[in-house]
């Protein structure tokens, strides 16, 4: 997919950074998902002993890859999408009800992002710790929030360049030109 050439520079080098980051964890937390079910296996089978953190690493790599691949698939355009009524539409109203998606989804995303946040000062102060891995509870959660922050501001961006530019944009860097085009492939 190309990416769109407009937008301000300082947010397109800071998504970049961010994009360059989050593939660099989803791309590390799955092979480390993949070692580590290998060497439980192998260690199960083999030596007759599992490894005791096997369980806990990857959840903490399922929240990861979870979190990061939300808001690296919104900055794609790739997440899913229920087109029925939207690919039927005239472009003009196409356009309407992708800034009224974009901001509708936005909102419910920070919500969301506001909710895990509390959660996570309330379970803080509990001081609980994983058994095996011995990391506070609440530090495998804090992802959620950055990435759901990351992923609201990213679809918040979407509406807005949805409204002063002609394209219909799913995302900041794929329009839906751009998308049906790949969609063909």
């Amino acid at each position: 997919m190309t990416t769109s050439s407009s937008g301000p520079g300082a947010y397109r080098r800071v998504i970049g950074i961010v994009n360059k980051l989050e593939g660099a964890i989803l791309i590390i937390s799955v092979l480390l998902m993949a070692g580590n079910n290998i060497a439980n296996v192998v260690g199960r089978v083999v030596f007759n002993q599992s490894l005791f953190f096997a369980e806990e690493l990857n959840s903490i790599l399922i929240i990861l890859v979870t979190f990061a691949g939300t808001s690296f698939a919104a900055r794609h355009g790739s997440h899913i999408r229920m087109t029925a009524i939207f690919d039927a539409l005239p472009r003009r109203y196409q356009k309407g009800l992708i800034v009224l998606i974009t901001f509708a989804t936005s909102a419910c995303i920070f919500t969301i992002c506001y909710f895990s946040v509390t959660y996570i000062l309330w379970v803080a102060p509990r001081g609980q710790i994983l058994p095996a891995l011995q990391i506070p509870v609440y530090l495998t959660y804090l992802w959620a929030p950055v990435s759901l922050f990351i992923t609201g501001l990213e679809y918040f961006v979407t509406g807005i360049k949805n409204l002063y530019h002609r394209p219909v944009y799913l995302s900041t860097e794929v329009t839906n030109d751009e998308y049906e085009n790949v969609a063909e492939l």
